[in-house]
């Protein structure tokens, strides 16, 4: 297995009132919540681990951590664009990856984990979490998708790569559908 773990999160919180990533849930901030998950899962599961992010605060307390932090300085340019500064930093690396955004503090490391190891048993191209069959994140992408991934745009996600793909995508269904629940409103916590 060779696969980046790719977390997102630059995204603006307009729905949000504030950055919503820094937001205190169950007394941490929301985007800790996952690096928590992502630090009890193998050593070898991920080759690399990279976070990309406008936030300065997020980048001081992820200097020591072991990811590669990007800086995404064009948030106004949707998620396509943290998808396409993550993909430069390992253009010259033979690897799959796993993009994971950091606003769905429910979500298990076992779960994380499940969706790595389904995605190479299936030998599909494509893989994500699901609820009811409705495609979610994470998602994981082969390296034969590189080239898609980078001609998306604007605030357009991989997710319309595996609607275009659905014969060669493995989806696994959440144990608990709020493993899902990304966080868009205060009122959602």
């Amino acid at each position: 297995m060779n696969i980046s773990l790719i977390l997102l999160a630059a995204g603006d919180s307009l729905r949000f009132n504030g950055n919503k990533l820094l937001h205190e849930i169950n007394g941490k901030p929301m985007y800790r919540h996952i690096i928590k998950e992502i630090d009890q899962l193998p050593d070898d599961l991920f080759s690399r681990k990279l976070i990309v992010t406008q936030y300065d605060e997020i980048m001081e307390r992820m200097k020591d951590s072991g990811y590669k932090i990007i800086a995404n300085r064009d948030s106004r340019l949707g998620i396509s664009h943290s998808i396409h500064l993550a993909l430069e930093e390992l253009e010259n690396e033979d690897t799959d990856f796993l993009f994971a955004v950091c606003d769905q503090p429910y979500l298990k490391f076992s779960t994380i984990e499940a969706l790595v190891r389904g995605f190479y048993e299936s030998k599909k191209g494509l893989a994500c979490l699901c609820s009811q069959g409705e495609p979610g994140n994470p998602a994981i992408f082969s390296n034969r998708y590189r080239k898609e991934l980078m001609e998306l745009t604007g605030d357009r996600g991989g997710k319309k790569i595996i609607r275009a793909h659905l014969s060669d995508v493995f989806l696994l269904e959440a144990a608990h559908p709020g493993e899902l629940k990304d966080i868009d409103s205060r009122s959602e916590k």
